[in-house]
């Protein structure tokens, strides 16, 4: 391994390029539905690696760069199918990738600056475990910082690789997702321990030793805790979850729209369907203002036993008392007599899909033609528990809004379940499904919370508080999903009492550690010159 600095300050900048392209590339091979978790091992060395020779500024930015781009576009090419259907620019499809590259480029150039910085000052060796968690620490930041600016976008973090594995995956319960990611990219960073040291010294396996010592934790914790929990426990609650597979194309269409009812009416009246208790429509499943329209809702509430409910998505409107009128992509919770017992309006909308940020400015600028058509959605009143009287309470989230870390459930009683209704048919057949589906379960294991989850094409699933897939039906399926409803976790996890202040926690914590280990691993590591 000595001679693969040498070997990349060789290479002329086109061929670097590639090679961090290909780097960013990989990050995406260990994402659902992949899942090649070791190719993490290659990709985040190689841009250390290559972050350590820079000896500008505008190199590091572009570096960082071309590897976020590398890894968003690989990981959000779906947005193209989003756009097609839209009939948007097919152009537009690599801005939300490029936009979101900024934040590697951002990462890069804060490990820089603080690597030189502590290097010139000798409190770090290049290529040393502490470097590796400093790098992971910027990794962090920016994965927060895509979370929540700009209404946040926190698709693929790194810490879903480990979603292939429920074992592995239960550490989200302690420090979250975020947490995850810091954990796995300052293992995967630990092999670059092994460069420039003498490969008879003890000192010199410190690094490796760590991360393998970092992974047998995550297996013990993740196995005892699945082990102790056991099988999955369920309420006495039937619920039953409907999936269409009715196109995007085919969702609006006037001369459909009856017909796309009734199709979601027939698979609710599938044997069994009046010992329902629950049964859950996708979003907007209904193509009509539901709550303002008696005559449906009632045809709805005669398909469930009394006592139970519907929950379905709808649009819904309000006309104010000025005669104009705002939208809300919704949900609506429908009783056996037909009546509508709760509203919950998505707060958290899709820029550019449901809303157009910065319109005036867009206005001014002559170009808000680049997003006409977009959604015209107002934003609801926020997270919100709805209790079904006589069954349990739910935290419902429309679509996207279950992909935010600590953001799924409101202040005050715990609800007993999450309920998430939601339209993946704008992603075709990509792996947009099986990601949000990945992201899904995370939220489950985070909060231990079951979820249900209803998709119009897929994948719908029955998740457990551990995250465990009890039940679903597959992309582009029509059908549905019989099961009973799981129970949380007796004892709330740490990371649903804290949410995402824990990952501060726990990254001193795991800071601590390295100090540690570093005394004894890389105190006499000797440096590694930067080289242009």
């Amino acid at each position: 391994m000595n001679a693969v600095p040498s070997w990349l300050a060789a290479r002329v900048a086109w061929q670097k390029w590639i090679l961090i392209l290909l780097a960013g590339g990989g990050v995406t091979l260990a994402l659902p539905p992949i899942y090649a978790v070791p190719v993490l091992w290659l990709s985040f060395p190689l841009i250390i690696l290559m972050l350590d020779q820079a000896e500008r500024l505008r190199t590091v930015i572009w570096l960082g760069w071309l590897f976020g781009a590398g890894h968003m576009l690989t990981g959000l090419y779906w947005v193209g199918n989003a756009l097609e259907i839209a009939g948007a620019p097919p152009q537009l499809a690599v801005l939300l990738p490029l936009s979101m590259a900024f934040y590697p480029a951002a990462v890069g150039a804060l490990y820089w600056y603080a690597s030189r910085w502590l290097v010139a000052r000798g409190w770090l060796s290049l290529m040393s475990v502490q470097a590796g968690f400093l790098f992971a620490v910027c990794w962090l930041a920016g994965e927060w910082l895509r979370g929540n600016l700009f209404t946040g976008f926190p698709w693929n973090l790194v810490g879903y690789s480990w979603a292939f594995s429920d074992v592995m995956s239960q550490a989200v319960s302690l420090f979250g997702t975020y947490g995850l990611s810091l954990l796995t990219v300052f293992i995967a960073v630990l092999p670059l321990t092994l460069i420039n040291r003498p490969a008879k010294s003890l000192s010199t396996w410190g690094g490796l030793v760590m991360a393998l010592a970092l992974l047998a934790v995550q297996f013990g914790f993740g196995y005892g805790r699945l082990a102790d929990a056991g099988p999955t426990q369920f309420h006495d609650i039937r619920v039953r979850l409907v999936q269409t597979n009715i196109q995007q194309k085919d969702k609006w269409r006037p001369d459909l729209r009856t017909e796309n009812f009734v199709k979601h009416l027939m698979l609710s009246e599938r044997p069994g369907g009046k010992d329902i208790d629950l049964l859950v429509w996708p979003e907007t499943a209904v193509p009509y203002y539901l709550d303002e329209d008696p005559y449906r809702t009632v045809m709805m509430g005669r398909i469930i036993k009394p006592g139970g409910f519907i929950v379905t998505g709808v649009p819904r409107r309000e006309i104010l008392p000025d005669r104009s009128r705002r939208f809300f992509n919704s949900l609506l919770v429908i009783g056996a007599d037909g009546a509508v017992r709760d509203t919950f309006d998505k707060f958290h909308l899709v820029p550019f899909g449901e809303y157009v940020p910065f319109h005036d400015l867009l206005k001014k600028l002559g170009i808000e033609k680049l997003v006409e058509g977009a959604g015209d959605f107002s934003p609801g009143q926020g997270l919100q528990s709805i209790n079904l009287s006589g069954l349990a309470s739910m935290s419902p989230l429309i679509c996207y809004e279950v992909i935010f870390p600590g953001q799924v459930i409101p202040e005050g009683p715990r609800p007993d379940f999450i309920m998430n209704v939601t339209n993946d048919a704008w992603y075709g057949r990509s792996s947009g499904p099986y990601q949000h589906l990945m992201i899904t379960r995370f939220r489950a294991i985070e909060e231990g919370l079951p979820v249900l989850r209803a998709a119009g094409t897929g994948i719908s699933a029955i998740i457990d508080a551990h995250g465990r897939v009890v039940q679903k039906l597959g992309l582009h399926k029509a059908g549905i999903v019989d099961g009973m409803l799981p129970q949380a976790v007796v004892v709330t996890p740490l990371f649903g009492v804290w949410g995402n202040a824990i990952v501060l926690v726990f990254a001193l914590l795991l800071g601590l550690l390295v100090v540690l280990v570093g005394r004894f691993s890389t105190v006499n590591s000797p440096r590694t010159e930067r080289v242009a």
